[in-house]
């Protein structure tokens, strides 16, 4: 969706009418030939320190892609024309990776400054036919954004409304979560992973946990208000980051083989490659200190991009390992879509494998089949030293689970790390 660097030449022009005039010829072509795309515009509060508008456009142009077109209106607003967008969640993806990477829109857009930073978006087909009337409902939508304090409003095709329910502000929960992000809720937790053979620790898994006001939130209220509204991205991008910085920190007295943090599979599209290089580059960490863990159950939109972005990763250093295996579908052909070197195995197993036959012997044909094609095992949710114990006669690599460990914020973590056997 939105990239670096370069921009559409149409950007370099930057006198309003032709901006205008050259923008509202574009998007009356998109609309005539019903091509799939999104407009999407950037309502910039005006006070002392917002930037003038070439500095604006100078600022953001980096982040846009080169078949995207870019351009300043009038009453300061900024609209970005996003080509082949298919589904509104990837233009909300684009428009919250536009506001995290720029750092000049969190600057002048953070909640505790005078104005804040919204986006509207309209998606293309619509039942508009007018270019004009296309970008003033835009517009609208970006400053009902505004008034509301919502990062980004969708209005979906309608009547003229704009407090109707066709004006979708999608779930709240999920603007919260945006909200949550910029004030720093949101912190991670970690579960230690152990070696079966001798009990080193082969790293940590990042859990991400929400302090919403007392209480401490686990992903499984919110993550899936977050997929809906395509704001996965977002979310992992901000966990990856937290992650690298946090190996960082451990760097002065602890040491961390690697950190595994959690990522969707719709993720694997766009600049990730470009997002992950740049993180592990301003934190100074090794991609073998990161392990992407992919989960089984998400299913892959564009398979041969993914493919690709995958294998560039791995090319990296960036271990990917497959996480709650046997709860999703074609688990074994999963395992060919990516270099895979490890699999999780679903805590339902675990729990059952004592009792019942058949969770017992699909941990086993699980473990054999990761020995012969050389994919670490590792088994979630391992409670109690007699399922340890079943699991290490079993041939299972790795472990984790509260028989060690419950998940740990960074002080907890820290102490263990401080004990723990690495070598």
């Amino acid at each position: 969706m939105l990239s670096s660097p370069g921009m559409s030449s149409f950007a370099q022009q930057l006198g309003a009418i032709t901006e205008r005039r050259v923008l509202l010829r574009e998007l009356s072509e998109l609309i005539s030939t019903r091509r799939r795309a999104a407009v999407l515009v950037m309502n910039i509060p005006g006070h002392s320190g917002t930037p003038n508008r070439d500095e604006l456009v100078r600022r953001i142009r980096p982040f846009i892609r080169l078949d995207d077109m870019m351009g300043l209106m009038d009453d300061g607003s900024l609209v970005v024309l996003l080509r082949n967008i298919g589904e509104k969640a990837n233009a909300i993806g684009a428009a919250q990776r536009l506001f995290q990477r720029c750092e000049l829109l969190q600057i002048i857009g953070r909640s505790d400054c005078e104005g804040f930073v919204s986006f509207g978006i309209v998606m293309l087909p619509s039942d508009i036919e007018d270019a004009g009337a296309v970008l003033s409902r835009a517009r609208k939508a970006a400053r009902y954004a505004s008034r509301t304090r919502a990062r980004w409003v969708c209005w979906s095709d309608g009547p003229e409304d704009l407090d109707s329910a066709l004006l979708s502000r999608e779930d709240t929960l999920a603007t919260e979560v945006i909200q949550g992000l910029e004030r720093g809720e949101f912190e991670l937790f970690y579960q230690p992973q152990l070696e079966m053979r001798d009990g080193r620790l082969r790293g940590l898994e990042a859990l991400i946990r929400w302090r919403r006001g007392d209480a401490l939130v686990l992903p499984a209220t919110f993550i899936p208000s977050v997929e809906s509204a395509g704001l996965s991205a977002a979310l992992g991008s901000w966990v990856l980051r937290r992650a690298c910085r946090q190996l960082a920190d451990w760097r002065q007295g602890v040491v961390c083989p690697r950190i595994a943090v959690n990522m969707s599979a719709v993720q694997l599209q766009g600049d990730l490659v470009d997002l992950v290089w740049h993180i592990l580059a301003e934190y100074q960490v090794r991609p073998d200190q990161i392990e992407i863990e992919l989960t089984e159950s998400s299913e892959v939109v564009h398979p041969e991009e993914a493919f690709k972005i995958t294998r560039q990763l791995a090319e990296m250093g960036i271990g990917f390992s497959l996480d709650d295996f046997g709860t999703g579908y074609s688990s074994f052909l999963r395992l060919k879509s990516a270099p895979f070197h490890a699999v999780k195995i679903e805590r339902q197993f675990v729990a059952g494998m004592l009792d019942d036959n058949y969770d017992r012997e699909m941990l086993r044909a699980v473990i054999d089949f990761g020995r012969k094609v050389g994919i670490q095992t590792i088994a979630e949710g391992v409670e109690t030293p007699q399922q340890l114990q079943a699991l290490r006669a079993m041939g299972c690599d790795a472990w984790q689970g509260f028989l060690c460990s419950p998940p740990m914020d960074v002080e907890s973590a820290t102490r263990f790390l401080q004990a723990a056997r690495i070598a």
